[in-house]
């Protein structure tokens, strides 16, 4: 099965251009539950997200969204998917999480998590299959199940 796309892992000199969409992207939904910090945001982002967990999702000859992935005993963990503007409500998000789905080996999960408040996002992925694993205040946790 296809989903059109590869991920690739950010080559050396690309972080910051990852931070920069990171940034651009969560700052509004984070304003909402905190106020941003620019410091504090940067150093998250550097500790959080490693290098080697970085990738772009390429498709059509150019990058589409960032993801931060990695895997533990259970499946796939998304710590990160940011679908810049001009992107988004074209499927690049879509094809990215069908692609990272397909990785998962019988009876693998997917798991993520989303802020609460935001309905489109909830959306996105209750469409895609996700359920709510665990609802804390202001996060939702969400799981896909690999068929097994």
């Amino acid at each position: 099965m296809t989903h059109g796309g590869a991920l690739q892992p950010l080559l050396a000199g690309e972080q910051p251009a990852a931070y920069a969409l990171y940034r651009d992207a969560m700052m509004a939904g984070l304003r909402r539950i905190a106020r941003w910090d620019e410091a504090l945001q940067r150093q998250r982002f550097a500790a959080s997200h490693q290098a080697a967990s970085l990738f772009w999702f390429h498709h059509d000859g150019a990058n589409r969204a960032l993801l931060s992935l990695r895997r533990d005993d259970a499946g796939l963990i998304v710590d990160l998917l940011v679908v810049p503007p001009a992107q988004q409500r074209r499927g690049c998000g879509r094809r990215a999480m069908q692609l990272v789905q397909a990785l998962c080996r019988p009876g693998e999960q997917v798991r993520l998590s989303c802020l609460r408040r935001d309905r489109r996002v909830r959306a996105f992925y209750a469409a895609l299959g996700y359920r709510i694993a665990h609802a804390g205040s202001d996060f939702l946790d969400l799981v896909w199940q690999a068929p097994a």
